[in-house]
């Protein structure tokens, strides 16, 4: 292993958070989130698989207009925006910090979803872009993951093959997808949500980046062990 890859958007970073913004403007925030992060999924499917690209930061706009209307609320422009900007300000899960200081001897890049706007912005708000060598956004092929194009920016950039990259996602369709292409997945699984029914399944499941961290050193450590013996 030589390139750890890492999805943003429920791996490194907590979408519920954006609760703590709704509550303020609506009965009920833990569903609305729930159902606007599920459109803003939806939403990029439906544009790859239609070839109509438009970037995360406006896909995340619509996904907000059609939940605001489903849940028959109405909310000004200003109260709009400031719940698209609470994007920007996600909070990393508890272990995140931490647990990149222990994955430091491997190349460490983002590929997410996210815009470029986006993805700096969160960064630099949360004090986390030091930590990586390089954050990759399907921005630059213009098409969302789970699309073979979009793993392979990792692999243009980083310049070394499939199996020395390790891909950590939360997410299902990310986790099915990055194995597909051909990367060792590691899935993020906080909540134990149950695998998709698509034969295909992740190298290892763990509940925290932790977990990986622990995983790597072990295994750092028997490939270290045998080859002593030589």
């Amino acid at each position: 292993m030589k390139a750890l890859v890492f999805d943003v958007y429920g791996t490194l970073f907590d979408v519920g958070s954006l609760v703590d913004v709704c509550q303020a403007i609506m009965p009920e925030p833990e569903a609305f989130v729930a159902s606007w992060r599920a459109k803003q999924l939806e939403y990029t499917f439906w544009h790859s698989l239609m070839g109509q690209y438009e970037d995360f930061q406006q896909i995340t706009a619509e996904a907000l207009r059609y939940t605001l209307k489903r849940y028959h609320l109405t909310i000004p422009e200003e109260g709009q925006r400031r719940l698209l900007e609470a994007w920007s300000n996600l909070q990393p899960y508890p272990e995140v910090r931490m647990a990149l200081g222990r994955l430091k001897r491997y190349q460490r890049v983002i590929l997410s979803n996210g815009s470029p706007v986006m993805l700096e912005t969160l960064l630099n708000n949360t004090g986390l872009q030091t930590e990586f060598d390089a954050v990759l956004s399907v921005d630059a092929v213009k098409i969302y993951k789970p699309a073979p194009q979009a793993y392979g920016l990792a692999l243009q950039h980083l310049r070394t093959t499939r199996e020395e990259i390790g891909f950590l996602s939360a997410n299902g369709f990310d986790v099915v997808g990055a194995k597909a292409f051909g990367f060792t997945v590691y899935w993020v699984n906080r909540t134990g949500a149950v695998m998709d029914e698509l034969g295909i399944a992740p190298d290892a499941v763990v509940r925290s980046l932790d977990e990986v961290a622990t995983l790597l050193q072990e295994k750092s450590g028997r490939v270290t062990e045998g080859g002593s013996c030589f």
